[in-house]
């Protein structure tokens, strides 16, 4: 099953659900490369389990993907340069099984939007189960942004 469909500067990217896969389609050369979405991240994530979205945030070089299902539930960041982050996890029996949906931005990239879509409720699937979240980075950047460019200076300098 194919998910996440994205159009991103001449390049079209998907995610197969079966092959655990992130295809890139360079639409100029008319060719396409593969990447594992089974892969450990930086910071320590693990993306063991299939891609369910991908998003990004206006003319972002970043990619936005989510975990559906497995014992991290989560969203994921990947860029060109093959640079992988995890941006969230959700560990526990609480959400061992539970899938990570409705990933969006807010206008100025600030805040980050997702649901997980049981959220520990007994009955997976009732009507009054799932929880939004809202994430912000410490930093005050965008989720599409730098980070600021500060450095140490020891006081003996």
């Amino acid at each position: 099953m194919l998910k996440g469909l994205i159009a991103m500067t001449g390049f079209l990217y998907f995610v197969s659900k079966k092959t655990h896969l992130l295809y890139v389609l360079d639409l100029d050369n008319g060719s396409y490369t593969t990447s594992s979405t089974r892969c450990s991240m930086l910071g320590n994530g693990k993306f063991q389990h299939p891609p369910d979205q991908i998003i990004r945030h206006k003319d972002s070089d970043w990619l936005y993907l989510t975990e559906d299902g497995g014992d991290s539930v989560g969203a994921y960041t990947v860029n060109e340069y093959g640079q992988k982050y995890a941006i969230f996890e959700a560990y526990g029996s609480k959400w061992k099984g539970d899938e990570t949906t409705g990933l969006a931005f807010s206008p100025d990239g600030r805040k980050l939007y997702a649901a997980f879509q049981d959220c520990g409720c007994a009955s997976s699937g009732a009507y009054d189960c799932g929880c939004l979240l809202e994430f912000i980075r410490t930093d005050g950047m965008p989720f599409d942004g730098s980070t600021l460019g500060l450095k140490f200076h020891s006081s003996l300098e």
